[in-house]
């Protein structure tokens, strides 16, 4: 995988490199995808948590691309790849920049928190493990895609993994677990 990134240099990265109205699925991974999984899975999961998630659609969609993305990185390839129909999916791209431009302060204040430490989680075998792990919470935001907001849960644990495996911080990854198992919890609480 690359070198630590910034979750904010990935936020203006999207929105100054895009062209016409909308923002692609596919311009997610053409901007992102070759910089690793930890950038891609990020911005899905962060998709389906924050407020674009409450769009229905939205966190079943990024759900079965965190669930496609995260399978190649169980697997080991290198980059990630999505099929052509879900890279044609999109949202409004005046949506992701009013999105991104609110909660720009906020990903400044968590990039100062993310640093290089815990190595082994973000490394090897742990690394699919933690793609293992973004599939099944994947998976498990499309059934709660019926509770308001429900999904949020496990998309909030993919992308704190997502984060650790960004800047190469084990802390975020070991930190994920916790709205992962909440997410867990709604979706047998809903199905048990």
């Amino acid at each position: 995988m690359s070198e630590p990134t910034t979750l904010t240099a990935l936020l203006q990265t999207l929105e100054s490199d895009g062209e016409g109205p909308q923002l692609s699925l596919g311009e997610v991974v053409a901007v992102i995808g070759e910089r690793g999984y930890g950038p891609l899975v990020l911005m899905l999961a962060l998709i389906a948590a924050l407020p674009t998630g409450a769009v229905p659609g939205v966190p079943s969609v990024c759900g079965i691309s965190i669930a496609l993305v995260s399978m190649q990185l169980v697997f080991g390839k290198r980059y990630p790849w999505l099929p052509a129909r879900m890279r044609r999916l999109a949202i409004e791209r005046q949506h992701y920049a009013r999105v991104a431009d609110r909660i720009t302060p906020w990903t400044r204040r968590l990039d100062r928190l993310v640093r290089p430490r815990l190595h082994w989680f973000t490394h090897g075998l742990a690394t699919r493990v933690i793609g293992l792990a973004c599939v099944a919470l994947g998976l498990c935001m499309i059934p709660l895609e019926v509770l308001p907001f429900a999904a949020a849960a496990p998309a909030t644990g993919i992308a704190m993994m997502g984060l650790g495996l960004t800047g190469k911080d084990g802390f975020w990854v070991l930190a994920g677990l916790a709205p992962a198992g909440l997410g867990l919890w709604f979706l047998f609480k809903l199905f048990g």
